[in-house]
């Protein structure tokens, strides 16, 4: 029968237990760690790290008040190789650090101006709540156009695979031709400030997840613009794809893994390099060096750095202002731009930036009034300005195009939409900047040239006229009757000899193509390079202005 009135232990007895045994745990820890077998020398935890301070700052003070040996011997002819000032290194007021040491170059990211902190946006929204910031356009293109000997990978790899240092991989497709290479400048001071505006996180950046390009042919008015096929030495990214689960839950499969993907391959996807060993970029500000780490530099090595820095562009800006190697004609885009960085350099010598900032007014006030109209000329840091750069290696020669860029970013708040006040702005995975200007005209030389100039449907042929430079610089020229399936030009073996080949092949032949209203004869042909399909119209390649020029000159052969 159980009792009516229970005493204090009866009512907590289970509790008394516990509690006892609790305090016993906690005795036997505090013996433990306070004594017993993690002593040393009678000496706890907390004793031991006074000491080992203690200890460490003692060894510092009497490095710092340690003298140099007397210079008796050979060795010790250079104080700098005295045991007391190496030590100085490590320990004295201006440590260096490891890197510095021992002569390793800090690898430093130019796809954002701010450390690479991974930031997080997962939460709920509220006050916090923004609209996506704008994205800076890219500035001014500088454009540069040769002919090199490409050698274009037959398998390109994934992204994560490619290797910088492999090169182009041993499969690969080798063909001279012409290229562009188009490179322009972010302003990252100005996209700091629109991340601002839009209460982004603190040390937000531009995570680059494409670079695209588009050019308008000059030869032919009835194209406008168009998107180019931009070389890449990898595979095309394959972006995340939204999961929606309900109108306000949704997210993008994969967005940590493909984040890091383009954290990894940063610098390939904003400056992809070219497949060639003699192909030359455009000369915009860092993009053939990137800027030095000068927190790690002592203040003379930053003045000189600074000084060597802003000579180079000016006189770059110089000699494309003057047209003069390594520039072959006038070009007052890149004169602009080089000068403008020079006279931007911080810590470079008054003299050598006021001479600049002379350079920049006379080349602004040769600029065409266009183009004056829409140029920054304040003088920006050139660490502050990021290159981006794009490839064509699909333009026609004799051909002559303007071209235009622009970029995407990674939408941090991409599938998160508690952290946007437009719902559908999470929806997207990138957000994409304005068009840059349009560059300056750019005409693709090459030392072979072919166009259609007759047909004959009766026969189901056309006629190309193919134009070869010799090394003599004269121009020889042949004409090839051509039917679907056979190549635009061959190697010579009889009589007048010569290499008229083209590398490309007649794929089809319409006979009834109409051309802004009325009939035409157009033809398809293959790039032997990558396999494009492109297509020649015979009215516009009859009046093309380099085909004039060409058919106009002397030629070596009949």
């Amino acid at each position: 029968m159980a009792r009516k009135n229970a005493g204090f232990i009866d009512l907590h007895a289970e509790k008394l237990s516990i509690g006892l045994c609790a305090l016993l745990v906690v005795g036997a820890a505090v013996f433990s760690l306070g004594g017993g077998r993690f002593a040393v020398n009678d000496l706890g935890p907390t004793e031991l790290c006074q000491r080992v301070g203690s200890a460490g700052d003692q060894a510092r003070q009497a490095v710092l008040g340690a003298k140099p040996t007397a210079a008796s011997t050979a060795g010790q002819k250079n104080p700098a190789n005295d045991p007391v000032e190496i030590l100085k290194k490590w320990y004295g007021q201006s440590a260096e650090g490891l890197l510095k040491i021992a002569g390793v170059p800090p690898v430093l990211e130019r796809t954002q101006p701010f450390p690479p902190t991974f930031i997080s946006v997962a939460g709920e929204g509220g006050e916090g709540q923004r609209a996506l910031a704008q994205i800076v356009a890219p500035d001014i293109p500088i454009v540069v156009s040769d002919t090199a000997d490409l050698e274009l990978p037959v398998d390109k790899p994934t992204l994560a695979q490619w290797d910088p240092r492999s090169g182009s991989g041993r499969d690969v497709t080798k063909v001279r031709r012409p290229y562009v290479s188009v490179a322009a400048q972010l302003d990252l001071v100005k996209q700091d400030a629109n991340f601002r505006t839009e209460n982004y996180p603190d040390g937000s950046y531009i995570e680059i997840v494409e670079v695209r390009l588009q050019r308008r042919d000059l030869n032919d008015p009835r194209r406008g613009w168009e998107d180019v096929n931009t070389y890449l030495p990898f595979q095309p990214l394959t972006k995340p794809k939204l999961a929606v689960k309900s109108a306000r839950s949704f997210k993008f499969e994969g967005f940590d893994e493909f984040r890091r993907l383009i954290a990894a391959g940063a610098e390939a996807i904003a400056r992809p390099p070219l497949p060639s060993k003699s192909a030359k970029l455009p000369l915009a500000p860092f993009l053939d060096e990137p800027p030095k780490n000068e927190e790690v530099m002592p203040p003379s090595e930053v003045t000189r750095e600074a000084e060597r820095r802003a000579k180079a562009w000016t006189d770059r800006a110089k000699a494309a202002r003057d047209g003069k190697r390594p520039f072959e004609k006038e070009d007052l885009d890149a004169a602009f731009v080089l000068a403008r960085a020079a006279a931007g350099t911080l810590n470079a010598p008054d003299k050598v930036t006021t001479e600049a900032k002379r350079l920049l007014d006379q080349i602004i006030k040769k600029l065409p009034k266009e183009r004056r109209d829409i140029v920054n000329s304040n003088p920006r840091p050139a660490d502050r300005m990021m290159p981006i750069v794009a490839h064509d290696i699909e333009a026609t020669p004799g051909h002559t195009y303007v071209y235009r860029m622009r970029y995407e970013i990674l939408n941090i708040y991409a599938g998160n939409p508690a952290e946007l006040s437009n719902l559908d702005d999470a929806k997207s995975l990138t957000v994409a900047s304005d068009w840059s200007p349009e560059s300056r005209p750019v005409e693709i030389v090459s030392d072979t040239y072919f166009y259609l100039t007759k047909a004959d449907s009766k026969k189901g042929n056309v006629t190309f006229t193919v134009f070869k430079t010799t090394r003599r610089g004269t121009i020889d020229k042949k004409e090839y009757r051509v039917s679907v399936g056979e190549e635009i030009g061959r190697k010579e073996r009889r009589g007048n000899k010569g290499d008229f080949s083209t590398g490309t092949v007649c794929i089809d032949i319409d006979f009834n193509r109409l051309i802004d209203g009325k009939k035409d004869v157009a033809i398809v042909f293959m790039d032997p390079a990558d396999g494009s399909l492109q297509e020649r119209i015979l009215s516009i390649d009859r009046r093309d202005p380099n085909y004039e020029k060409l058919s106009g000159r002397r030629s070596a052969s009949k």
